[in-house]
């Protein structure tokens, strides 16, 4: 296999009835991880990065370690941008070999998410490049509700996704996929999340492109299960690898007297700790397939 696009992905995967992992990865090690995971389950995969990852020049350093291990891999593999907030990041990605990207103008007006992503989208295409888009939107943290709230954050409230909205934007904005807010929120819940599966079914039923769940970490299996089986295409996860990643860490760092050792040896349990996740997702969105087929 090799590196494809997010469009190709998706469209199989909407077909197919399962979900593409995408994992935020923000350096080399855990873009090497996200890929043996893939391997290991013989799934596809995405690989997202967000910008804090990029500052400056590191968009080259992520992008070729991002392309080298999409290339040699024995899946399916694409590259995004994950909630790029403009066009000029969009470019830049687009240059360094990214496959997708997502353009996250949710929190605008109706027309002017339309606006926005419609500019983003007529440079992608003509770059080759697929383009995901949100319409409603996934916040920061519901505080009280029950259906989101993040620890330590204030956050913003989620806007749930109106069916009757989903073909006017996906049509004016030439979007390739739409992340749709059904009750989920980014960041760690404190309490679980209540997908409005309803919703999700009348969004699907409309739909001219696949649908994208953000704010994936956390949200109960049954939950997961019922919003694939619904149209769900793509999930994207990024808390639980976060945490899995830094919690195993500061365990190791915790139990060495000495800190001067070589952090490849550091890493090692974290790295296993973040496979295990990425695995175990992979097999809960259903990508993972037959090494006959």
């Amino acid at each position: 296999m090799s590196l494809v696009s997010l469009k190709e992905l998706l469209q199989e995967a909407r077909s197919r009835r399962y979900a593409v992992p995408m994992f935020d990865v923000s350096n080399a090690t855990m873009i090497r991880a996200a890929i043996e995971a893939a391997e290991l389950e013989n799934s596809p995969v995405i690989l997202a990065a967000i910008e804090p990852d990029l500052v400056g020049n590191m968009i080259d350093y992520w992008a070729g370690a991002a392309r080298m291990g999409a290339i040699s891999a024995g899946i399916p593999v694409a590259i995004m941008l994950d909630h790029a907030a403009t066009a000029e990041l969009c470019i830049r990605c687009a240059e360094a070999g990214f496959t997708g990207v997502m353009i996250d103008a949710s929190a605008e007006s109706f027309e002017q998410n339309i606006a926005i992503t419609r500019q983003v989208a007529d440079l992608m295409h003509r770059r080759g490049v697929s383009v995901e888009a949100e319409l409603g939107h996934v916040g920061d943290g519901q505080s009280g509700s029950g259906e989101g709230a993040l620890t330590g954050q204030a956050g913003t409230h989620s806007v749930f996704t109106e069916p009757a909205d989903v073909v006017t934007f996906v049509e004016r904005s030439r979007c390739d996929a739409l992340a749709v807010s059904i009750g989920t929120a980014h960041g760690v819940y404190t309490t679980a999340p209540r997908l409005d599966i309803a919703r999700l079914q009348q969004i699907e039923e409309v739909s001219p492109v696949p649908l994208v769940l953000h704010g994936g970490s956390g949200t109960p299996e049954d939950q997961i299960r019922a919003a694939i089986a619904h149209g769900i295409a793509k999930i994207n996860i990024c808390s639980e690898i976060m945490y899995a990643w830094h919690h195993t860490l500061l365990e190791e760092l915790r139990q060495t007297p000495n800190l001067s050792y070589w952090d490849a040896t550091a890493c090692l349990a974290p790295y296993q700790a973040m496979l295990k996740v990425m695995r175990s997702k992979i097999r809960l969105f259903g990508s993972n397939r037959p090494e006959t087929e």
